[in-house]
């Protein structure tokens, strides 16, 4: 994925879900081709680490197979927030200038998952894709009461990522807890029976080989792009993208127990 650099050149409106009240801002490149984008701005819960989760993360689901909104880097101009008639939309963007993240708005012809929906057809094998991904950044965020998932025909995507790899940032005795090791698998991992998916997926017959291809063809290279892409000003007093490319690349060598402990819980 090439993760677009954007300038913020027009306020469209806010977005209707979110709870870190994301905007749909007009944008452009270097050669002014234009971009709608739905930024989301620093804030109490959209701090450093979760602008560089949600840049990351959506750079690995690509590589990994799943549908992901593309990725930007905006830079939000000072005084854009004079454009904005909405105050406390106006204060939220002033307070958040410079660079923020922000994916390439899906358009029309998608729409947001139901938790009530059954999966059908190739939606199952998708569906699979996706437990298996959250289980991997360890993303408590896919819940029924919030699924961040749309459909579009028989596909799914994945979206919203700043609470992927928070585990990383915890001071956690022993080390953060890592899924392909067994005595941390027991007391670690039981968000994942709140996953939109686990009820649907358990007892089925599920392939999760090509997912487990895909991460095993991570090189590192590409592991390492995905911390180059992060803006430096993100990186600043924190070691968050060292601690991610160290985890993925450990992912990848033990990719098998990572796929037999996935297969356990969905048993």
């Amino acid at each position: 994925m090439e993760v677009l650099q954007l300038t913020a050149t027009q306020f469209i409106k806010p977005m209707c879900t979110g709870r870190n009240r994301p905007l749909l801002l007009g944008c452009e490149d270097s050669a002014a081709n234009p971009f709608e984008v739905v930024v989301k701005f620093r804030g109490k819960e959209m701090d450093a680490k979760a602008q560089i989760a949600e840049l990351v993360t959506a750079q690995l689901a690509d590589d990994l197979g799943l549908q992901v909104p593309q990725a930007a880097v905006v830079d939000i101009p000072t005084g854009f927030d004079a454009i904005i008639a909405e105050k406390d939309l106006a204060a939220m963007v002033k307070n958040s200038p410079g660079l923020n993240f922000g994916s390439v708005n899906l358009g029309a012809g998608f729409t947001t998952w139901p938790p009530s929906r059954n999966l059908v057809g190739a939606q199952r094998d998708q569906a699979a894709d996706v437990f298996a991904f959250d289980t991997l950044i360890q993303n408590p965020d896919r819940r029924a009461v919030n699924p961040n998932l749309w459909a579009r025909s028989d596909r799914l995507g994945v979206y919203d990522h700043e609470q992927a790899f928070s585990f990383l940032a915890l001071p956690i005795i022993g080390g953060a807890p890592k899924p392909w090791q067994a005595a941390k698998q027991a007391k670690n991992f039981h968000f994942l029976e709140d996953h939109i998916f686990y009820r649907s997926l358990r007892g089925g017959r599920l392939d999760f080989g090509p997912f487990k291809e895909k991460l095993g063809r991570l090189t590192d290279g590409q592991i390492q792009g995905y911390a180059y892409a992060v803006p430096a000003a993100w990186r600043k007093e924190n070691d968050f993208c060292d601690q991610m490319v160290e985890y993925l690349a450990e992912a990848r060598k033990h990719r098998e127990p990572l796929i037999q402990f996935i297969k356990h819980l969905l048993r």
